[in-house]
C-alpha cells in the first residue's frame, strides 16, 4: 500500500468515528441506544443486515472457495439470500407484531431470567469469539499490505504494520462509534460501510475482466469443474441444509432480531429482510468473480489472498485503500452489531430489571456505553491473544458454534407456539450441544463421518433441536393433561 493508501484508509476510520459522533446527537434515551426508538427506515435496517452477514472472512474464506472451486462459492454465498427471503417472510414480521424491544426481553418473558441469563452468557461467549477471530484475521491480511520503517513505533519485526496495533486500533475505532452513538450510529456506519463495499467492488471486477482477456480467455483457462453450480463438498443437499439454517440464524440470531425490531411495522421489517435477501442474492456474483477470474492469471496464489491479490493487480495508488477499507468495514459491521446487541441485554434485561429497576434513561445510557467499552475491551483482548492459543481457536470456534442452532430455535419456536417452558430450552441446549460434542470429537474419527461432516452438523444443528422441542412440548402436554385430570 501506498501513502495514498493508507491516507484513504484512515479517512475512512475517522470517518467511522465521526459518525458515531454525529449520532449521539440524535441518541437521547436507552430505547434510541439499543433500538433505534423503533423508527429505523426499513432500507436502513435491511443493508445493515446484509452488512451484519458480510464479514471480512467473506474475501477471505469464500473468496478462497471461488479461487479454488469456481462458481460454487456464487450458489453458498446466494443460498444465505435465499434463506434471508425465507426468513423475512416467516419470521420478520412475526418479531415486531411480538411487541418486545429486543430479542432478550422476549426471551426472558417467555422462559424465564435463569433461561435469558444461560442465553445471554453463551451469546456474548460464542459471538465474541467469533468477532475476536474475524478481527484478528482481517488485521492478520492487512498488516502485510502496510509495510513501515523497522524503527517506526508500529512496526512488527518483519518491517510491517504490526497486526496487535491494528488490532488495538480497528476495535477502539468500533467501540467509539458503537458506544457513541448506539444502534442508529451502527445503521449509518453499515450503510456507509455498504457503499465503501460496494464502490470497490465495483471497481475490482471490469479491471480483472479486462486484465483476465475477456470472456472467452477467461472460460477456456479456467480449471474444469469451476463453472459448475455444486461440486462433490458443496452439493445440493449441503446448500439446502445451508439455506435451512442460515434461515434460522436470520430468523433467530439477536442481532438480526435487532434489525426486524428497529423499524416501524411488520410490514417494514419484512421490506427490510426482503431488501437483505435480495442483495445477497445479487452481489455475490461482484465479490466472487475477481478471485475466480484471478485463478485465471495466477494459479498459484494463496487462495485465501486472492480476493485483494486481485485488487492489487489491478487498482491504481489509492484505490487498494478502499479496498482495504471495504474488508474493515465488513468485520467492523459484524462486530458493532455484536457490541451493540448484547451491551443492550446486559444493561436493559439485568443492570435495568435485577440490579437498578429505578434507573433512569440517562444512567441506562451510561451503563449501556460501559458495557460497551467493556465488550469491546474483551474483543480486543482476545484477538491479540489469538497467535498464542497454538490453533486453539479454531477448537473453540467448532465448540461454540454447537450453541447456534439450540440457542435460536427455541426462541423462535417460543414466537410461533406460545407456550413454552424452561424445558424447551434446557434440553434443547444441553442435548444439542451434547450431539455435536459426540459428532465433533468422537464420530469424526470415523471415515464416512469425516467425509460427510458438513451435512452432518447441519444435521445436529437443525434435526436435534427441533426433536427436542417436539420432546418438551410432548412432556408439557402430559403435565397438563395430568394436572387437568387430578383437578377433575
Amino acid at each position: 500500500m501506498s501513502i495514498l493508501d493508507v491516507i484513504v484508509l484512515i479517512a475512512f476510520l475517522a470517518g467511522m468515528v465521526g459518525i458515531g459522533y454525529w449520532s449521539s446527537k440524535r441518541m437521547t434515551n436507552s430505547a434510541e441506544m439499543f433500538s433505534a426508538g423503533g423508527k429505523s427506515p426499513w432500507w436502513m435496517s435491511g443493508i445493515s443486515a446484509y452488512m451484519t452477514m458480510f464479514s471480512a472472512g467473506t474475501f477471505v474464506v469464500w473468496g478462497g472457495v471461488a479461487y479454488r472451486l469456481g462458481v460454487v462459492a456464487i450458489t453458498v454465498c446466494m443460498s444465505m439470500g435465499v434463506a434471508a427471503l425465507i426468513a423475512g417472510y416467516f419470521f420478520a414480521g412475526k418479531w415486531k407484531e411480538s411487541g418486545a424491544t429486543s430479542a432478550a426481553e422476549f426471551v426472558g418473558e417467555k422462559y424465564g431470567q435463569g433461561v435469558l441469563q444461560m442465553y445471554t452468557w453463551l451469546g456474548i461467549v460464542t459471538r465474541i469469539i467469533g468477532v475476536s477471530v474475524a478481527l484478528y484475521s482481517v488485521a492478520v491480511i492487512v498488516s502485510s499490505l502496510i509495510p513501515v520503517s523497522p524503527d517506526n513505533f508500529f512496526a512488527d519485526e518483519n518491517g510491517f504494520f504490526s497486526v496487535n496495533w491494528l488490532i488495538i486500533i480497528v476495535g477502539t475505532v468500533i467501540i467509539l462509534y458503537t458506544f457513541l452513538g448506539g444502534l442508529w450510529a451502527v445503521l449509518l456506519t453499515d450503510f456507509t460501510q455498504f457503499v465503501v463495499l460496494m464502490l470497490s467492488v465495483c471497481l475490482i471486477l471490469p479491471m480483472i475482466y479486462s486484465l483476465g482477456g475477456g470472456s472467452e480467455n477467461i472460460i477456456a483457462n479456467l480449471p474444469e469443474g469451476h463453472l459448475s453450480f455444486f461440486n462433490s463438498s458443496y452439493t445440493q443437499i449441503f446448500i439446502f441444509g445451508w439455506i435451512l439454517v442460515h434461515v434460522f440464524k436470520v430468523g433467530g440470531e439477536w442481532a438480526f432480531v435487532q434489525r426486524h425490531l428497529c423499524v416501524e411495522s411488520p410490514r417494514d421489517a419484512r421490506k427490510a429482510s426482503y431488501l437483505f435477501g435480495a442483495l445477497y442474492i445479487i452481489t455475490p456474483v461482484l465479490w466472487m468473480l475477481p478471485p475466480i477470474i484471478y485463478s485465471t492469471i495466477n494459479p498459484d496464489a494463496n487462495p485465501e489472498q486472492a480476493y485483494i491479490l486481485s485488487a492489487q493487480a489491478v487498482l491504481p495508488v489509492g484505490m487498494l485503500g478502499l479496498v482495504v477499507s471495504s474488508m474493515l468495514a465488513a468485520t467492523a459491521s459484524m462486530a458493532s452489531s455484536e457490541l451493540n446487541v448484547f451491551s443492550g441485554a446486559l444493561t436493559t434485561e439485568f443492570y435495568g430489571k435485577r440490579i437498578n429497576p429505578q434507573a433512569d434513561d440517562g444512567q441506562m445510557m451510561k451503563v449501556g456505553r460501559i458495557v460497551t467499552i467493556m465488550l469491546g475491551m474483551l474483543v480486543i483482548g482476545i484477538s491479540i491473544s489469538i497467535p498464542y492459543l497454538g490453533g486453539a481457536e479454531k477448537l473453540i470456534v467448532s465448540i461454540t458454534s454447537l450453541f447456534v442452532g439450540p440457542m435460536v430455535m427455541p426462541t423462535l419456536w417460543a414466537l410461533f407456539v406460545g407456550k413454552v417452558t424452561k424445558l424447551h430450552a434446557y434440553l434443547t441446549v444441553v442435548v444439542t450441544a451434547g450431539a455435536g460434542f459426540l459428532l465433533q470429537f468422537v464420530l469424526a474419527k470415523i471415515d464416512w463421518f469425516a467425509a460427510n461432516m458438513g451435512v452432518m452438523n447441519q444435521a445436529v444443528g437443525l434435526l436435534v433441536p427441533v426433536a427436542m422441542l417436539l420432546i418438551a412440548d410432548n412432556i408439557m402436554r402430559k403435565k397438563q393433561l395430568t394436572v387437568a385430570s387430578t383437578a377433575s
